[in-house]
């Protein structure tokens, strides 16, 4: 990333002159129902599984990649560390606009080819679209990672996934944007006017995670296109405005819905305690 695409990049904060808030907090949507079950810790009724790439022949299965055992989703648990796996996507056959979403994960030991020395990287997306069959949908994302603030895959990350542009408030540092409630507003993901692709992410500057093996709670609050705040064991690390979608014509609609996502990306892990519920509209 070049230093004057910074600076134009930093000149969206014009664009929040309307409809983002000066307040650091975007307001938190009024909840209309309890919880729902995503995950009743016995089967994955209600979800789809997708196979991605990099495997071979001596991988696991699709079927075997997201087993149910004791109550929560295991991913990767029969594969012997540091083997060529695949990646995967499970996703739910529903979808939803204005939610509260929780989910508790907790980082196993195995790690596999080709991301066997890397730090640990998984995600949950929101918003899939247009192609909800792929790995890595175009949709938006709270990463799950195995890092801290610095390091690259952090939990609280934004990843702009596909064909889909949002807006964050961050600072640049360097070739990277980070999490600043007080920030100017950055665009991200999608294609810059003059075709140069914007940054896919912008990272939390929040240290939140649990030590390696804990359950952590990742929750998501999201008011249909308008925002989605991501909270890490109950605190704040990163939230994203104005999400769109490039539609057939060319045209950048507001990405108001979509299914939810689990990732499995060559590191195992545990997912339990996947609950919904639907929110007013913050308006």
């Amino acid at each position: 990333m070049r230093p004057r695409q910074l600076i134009l990049w930093g000149i969206t904060a014009l664009f929040g002159a309307s409809g983002w808030a000066d307040s650091a907090e975007p307001p938190v949507p009024a909840e209309t129902q309890s919880w729902t079950v995503l995950f009743d810790g016995q089967s994955l009724t209600g979800w789809v599984a997708h196979l991605g790439q990099r495997g071979n022949e001596t991988s696991l299965p699709l079927e075997d990649i997201f087993s149910v055992h004791d109550g929560s989703i295991h991913v990767y648990r029969d594969a012997p560390n540091r083997t060529k796996q695949f990646s995967a996507n499970l996703r739910t056959t529903a979808t939803f606009s204005r939610f509260h979403l929780q989910v508790e994960y907790r980082w196993r030991d195995h790690r596999f080819q080709p991301r066997h020395a890397a730090v640990r990287d998984a995600g949950i997306l929101f918003h899939l679209h247009t192609d909800i069959g792929a790995v890595w949908p175009p949709s938006v994302e709270m990463q799950l990672g195995g890092g801290e603030p610095g390091a690259p895959y952090v939990t609280g990350d934004i990843w702009i996934i596909g064909n889909t542009r949002a807006r964050a408030r961050a600072v640049p540092d360097g070739t990277a944007f980070y999490y600043d409630p007080t920030g100017p507003v950055l665009e991200l993901g999608g294609s810059h006017p003059a075709n140069e692709e914007l940054p896919g992410a912008s990272y939390t500057s929040v240290a939140a995670t649990k030590p390696h093996g804990e359950w952590n709670l990742a929750e998501v609050i999201v008011d249909g296109a308008d925002h989605a705040t991501y909270y890490l064991n109950g605190k704040r690390v990163n939230e994203v405005r104005d999400m769109r979608y490039r539609d057939e014509t060319g045209q950048w609609q507001p990405l108001d819905s979509g299914h939810i996502s689990l990732q499995a990306e060559w590191a195992e892990l545990e997912y339990r305690m996947v609950r919904i519920r639907e929110l007013d509209s913050a308006n």
